[in-house]
């Protein structure tokens, strides 16, 4: 995954890079070293190559390690520290400490100095690191507000908590972060157009249609040699798409499976206001934005609202996603195809991200997109007269 990615939402990227020959293999290494390390001390490394995961570890006792493996394009690295030498997949022992750089194959040398905290370690590398550092700079301010809000809703989501009133005020205030955070990037890149992480960070906002208004100037003043790049050829085709489900547009319709295998169409539902929600078992932001729509739900629900439920489910995943339905007592239709980022509904809506949502009125016609907290019930409380 090579998108810098957002941290509330659960997003699917697949793209390629500037600068370099896709498709031809390129050696990288970088090189380790700090101080003498605790005798268990690993370093587990994972990126991703063709859209596959590498990932490996590095026992750190020599001191001194060099990892060398082969890239096709600019890659993101992400490292995981574990003083104790336990393993990634130990959940319980908590999260490592990560440090994430890039590497370019056409400057493969990559030196890091550990320092602790981990994050803190010194990464010196190619003008692809350089522009990397000065973006995350640039970012970091937001990061660790979201970090925070995001830490104390795992907190309470883990402990199955029933305080839906904290729940609210902290997905208020990732809201209010994350909005904040969009115009830093829009800032950044307009600021920036030769810098290969303001085309990242424009496709981050292109997630969501109701940044398109705003990206697209944006975009058009990036230097030719990123829109011309396969992110760039890929960001204007998903502009040009969102434009097509933008306010005023029909609904494209399309048709699946209910859990017990009932066919139902978008259509059907034609004549109330219906949300249209994406989102999927595996997704944890999802999970966690469940509260509110129930909420949302028994307010408004009755002849003129309702909720129709996409899952991004896997194949085979069924199960799962028929018990999150259950444990998170969502009582309004649910269907999939369970595909995936393949489903043939999150393709007619080109989502890329979820949860992610349309509003559309009792004619068919999108009047809201990515509707969440305060705003959603403020739209709807506008168009249901009780």
């Amino acid at each position: 995954m090579i998108m810098i990615k957002k941290i509330f939402t659960c997003i699917y990227l697949a793209l390629g890079i500037a600068g370099t020959a896709i498709g031809q293999d390129h050696d990288f290494q970088f090189n380790i070293k700090g101080s003498p390390f605790p005798a268990k001390a690993k370093i587990f490394v994972r990126y991703m190559v063709d859209s596959k995961l590498t990932f490996d570890s590095l026992d750190l006792s020599a001191g001194q390690i060099r990892y060398k493996g082969k890239i096709a394009e600019p890659t993101q690295v992400m490292l995981f520290y574990s003083k104790e030498g336990i393993s990634f997949f130990n959940r319980k022992a908590g999260p490592l400490e990560r440090l994430t750089f890039y590497v370019d194959p056409l400057e493969a040398d990559t030196e890091i100095e550990v320092k602790i905290p981990f994050e803190s370690s010194q990464v010196k590398a190619g003008k692809l690191q350089v522009a990397y550092q000065k973006y995350q700079d640039y970012l970091r301010p937001y990061d660790r507000q979201l970090s925070i809000q995001q830490s104390k809703r795992a907190d309470l989501y883990e402990a199955k908590s029933q305080d839906t009133q904290a729940l609210k005020q902290i997905a208020a205030e990732i809201d209010r972060v994350e909005a904040l955070r969009n115009d830093a990037q829009r800032s950044f890149a307009a600021q920036n157009p030769d810098n290969y992480f303001s085309l990242l960070s424009l496709r981050e906002i292109a997630r969501y249609g109701d940044e398109l208004s705003a990206i697209e100037p944006i975009f058009l003043k990036l230097s030719p040699d990123l829109r011309g790049t396969a992110i760039g050829k890929t960001l204007q085709d998903e502009i040009q798409l969102a434009k097509k489900l933008g306010i005023g547009q029909p609904a494209p319709d399309f048709e699946q499976l209910t859990p017990d295998g009932k066919a139902l169409k978008l259509s059907d539902f034609r004549g109330k206001y219906l949300l249209l929600d994406f989102w999927a078992s595996w997704c944890a932001p999802c999970r966690a934005e469940n509260p509110h729509l129930i909420e949302v739900y028994k307010e408004f629900k009755g002849q003129s609202f309702e909720i129709l439920g996409v899952s991004l489910d896997k194949p085979g995943k069924k199960d799962n996603w028929i018990k999150a339905i259950d444990q998170d007592g969502l009582t309004w239709p649910q269907v999939s195809d369970l595909n995936g980022w393949q489903s043939k509904a999150a393709q007619l809506y080109g989502i890329q991200a979820i949860p992610q949502n349309y509003l559309i009125s009792p004619e068919g016609k999108i009047i809201g997109v990515n509707l969440k907290g305060k705003q959603l019930n403020a739209k709807l409380a506008e168009l249901i007269k009780k």
